[in-house]
This record gives structure tokens, C-alpha cells and sequence, in this order.
């Protein structure tokens, strides 16, 4: 695989050195390079291109994919449970932080029109609308959508932002969920979110944290699936660069009622590729069914519960106070 020569940042314009020569990509037979911005402090992959054919040999394989299979459970698991959103919020960060954000401006008497762009699967878009948000879910996959839209009901449309704009849509609440990370052309795609925002808007980013791992070289899924690792600086110049303020969500509770053991960082040459020079999966990795006990403890909120017990005997080795392997920004655009 050819690497081109980066001496700027494609963010920022500022210096970039390199972080690693020999980063593992997602399939066997890749090799990437990782570079570190002086100025922005972001780092990203090149050659920074992304892969249709690698994304499609994902959802082929959704239910046995590492990382990705557990999407597949959520997909599932939400047309089982009362309180969609709920059992969201108590999975992941990201859906506790826009989740418990949207509904604190709901609290204050605000009526959202929500968008989530690159709803994948659906689950989340469906979650929200069963809480009561009034919510559509946008992606470029025509599978995705039609999937969701057979799965959960007309939250759904096949459509770009560019499309959107055209036909002057505009939203209270954008969310970009474990999205920008993927994206090739970052500045393009927050330019086109930030214009559909209505006046008091407000685009929800959430990705993997690089601040969270100061001396780490690239902790988060293989290149070409993830292009970037952002922090808390390179989002605070993307929000200033798209005339927005920017604030970050306070993971405390979530980390103070969910434990979330802290790992140590793996080098990107020792990471194994998930699939092999011919696209098939190296280890298939489906998830166990979830036990008639513990799917009923899930439903009638008791583990909840457990998990708070847990929580409070273990103080090791686990994510604590506002910062996590998460982040979450809500940029406002400057009136």
C-alpha cells in the first residue's frame, strides 16, 4: 500500500511527525501510517481514504465481527425492552452522553427536531423516537435504511446532508455518534452539518478520546476504519474553524454508576487485523446469548441496581471523574 507524503495536517494546516511507520490495518496485507499533528493534536491514518469494500464485509458478518457485534445485540435487544433508551444509556457512553443531554433540554420545556446522520442499523434513531424525541435517522446505505425501516417504522431516509440542506431542513439537535472518526473529508461534513442547525442548534460529537491516552499512539479500531483519533484539542479547533462553541459532556456520573475498567493501550503493530487478505474473518467472535435470568434482572431495572453496587467496591483500574474513553462535544453555532 502506498503512503502519500503528509507534511501538513489536513485539519489545521500545522506540522504533523510520525507516530508509527507500521500501524496493523482492519484486513490482513494493509500497513498504515499514523501521524500526529503539532498544532491540533490530532492523529489520523494515511494513506486517509476510506474502504466501501471492508464496511461491506462488516454488516455481511455484523453478528461475529469484534466490536461490531455488539451493534447486532443492540438492534435486537431494543424492540425487547420497555425503555429503549434506557438500556442504551446503560451500555455505552456515547448514548448516555447524548442521551442525557437531549433530555436535559427537553426538562427545560425545549421541543427537539432531532437528526441522527449515519444511523447505521437504526437502534438508537428508534430508542429516541420511543422516548419521545422527534427524530429521523439519515444514512447513505440504502440496506441500512431499508433494514431499519422494516425493523422499527418511517423514522428513516436515504439521503446526504447536502440533500437535506437543499430542501432547507434544519434541526434543534444534530447527532454524530461514533461518526467523524470515519470520515475522510472532516471539514466538508461538519461544514454541510452545521448549516442544517435551526437558530439555538446544536451538533452532538461523540468519538474515541485520544486525550484519554496521552502516551498511547493509536488507541482505537484499525485504519481504514477509523481515519482519526481526536481529542479534546482537535474538537475545540474543528468547533472555532465552523464559527461554534464548544463544550464537553461530564462523563462523572456515568463513570461514578458504571464501572468501565481502564486498560492499558495496545501498540498498533501488535494489534491482530480482523479480516484476512481474502476478506474473510480471522476469529469469528459472536456474542453469548444473554441468559433468561439476566434478560429479566435487564427488563425489571434490577440489574441497574447490581451495577451500582459493583460500581461503588471497585476503585482500580477504572475510568473515573469527567474524562473517558469517550468524548462527547455539543458545538453551538455562534449567532
Amino acid at each position: 500500500m502506498t503512503t502519500p507524503n503528509h507534511e501538513q495536517c489536513p485539519l489545521c494546516g500545522s506540522g504533523v511527525h510520525v507516530v508509527t511507520d507500521t500501524a496493523t490495518g482492519y484486513q490482513q496485507g494493509m500497513t498504515y501510517t499514523i501521524l500526529e499533528c503539532e498544532g491540533c493534536r490530532s492523529s489520523f491514518a494515511s494513506p486517509l481514504e476510506v474502504s466501501d469494500e471492508i464496511y461491506a464485509r462488516i454488516y455481511a458478518n455484523v453478528a461475529n465481527v469484534p466490536g461490531y457485534n455488539r451493534y447486532d445485540r443492540y438492534a435486537r435487544e431494543v424492540l425487547a425492552r420497555r425503555r429503549p433508551l434506557d438500556y442504551l444509556m446503560a451500555q455505552e457512553e456515547s448514548y448516555w452522553a447524548v442521551a442525557s443531554h437531549l433530555r436535559q433540554r427537553r426538562g427545560g420545556g425545549e421541543r427537539l427536531s432531532v437528526l441522527e446522520v449515519g444511523c447505521g442499523m437504526g437502534y438508537f434513531t428508534h430508542a429516541l423516537a420511543q422516548d419521545g424525541f422527534t427524530v429521523t435517522g439519515v444514512d447513505i446505505s440504502s440496506e441500512a435504511v431499508s433494514w431499519a425501516r422494516e425493523q422499527y417504522g418511517p423514522y428513516y431516509a436515504c439521503t446526504t446532508l447536502g440533500e437535506l440542506r437543499a430542501r432547507g431542513e434544519r434541526y434543534d439537535a444534530i447527532i454524530m455518534n461514533q461518526l467523524i472518526e470515519h470520515l475522510p473529508d472532516v471539514h466538508g461534513f461538519l461544514a454541510e452539518a452545521v448549516s442544517l442547525l435551526a437558530p439555538g442548534g446544536e451538533l452532538l460529537v461523540t468519538t474515541p478520546n485520544k486525550s484519554a491516552y496521552p502516551d498511547a499512539a493509536w488507541e482505537t479500531d484499525h485504519p481504514p476504519v477509523h481515519l482519526w483519533w481526536f481529542g479534546e484539542e482537535a474538537l475545540t479547533y474543528l468547533a472555532e474553524r465552523h464559527g461554534c462553541t464548544v463544550s464537553f459532556i461530564d462523563f462523572s456520573p456515568f463513570n461514578a454508576a458504571y464501572l468501565r475498567p481502564k486498560l492499558p493501550p495496545v501498540p498498533p503493530a501488535d494489534k491482530r487485523p480482523v479480516f484476512d487478505a481474502r476478506g474473510e474473518l480471522l476469529s469469528s467472535q459472536p456474542l453469548p446469548p444473554i441468559s433468561p435470568l439476566r434478560s429479566l434482572l435487564e427488563r425489571s431495572g434490577i440489574m441497574d441496581f447490581l451495577r451500582a453496587v459493583r460500581s461503588g467496591f471497585v476503585t482500580d483500574n477504572r475510568w473515573e471523574g469527567p474524562r473517558g474513553p469517550i468524548c462527547a462535544a455539543v458545538l453551538r453555532r455562534e449567532e
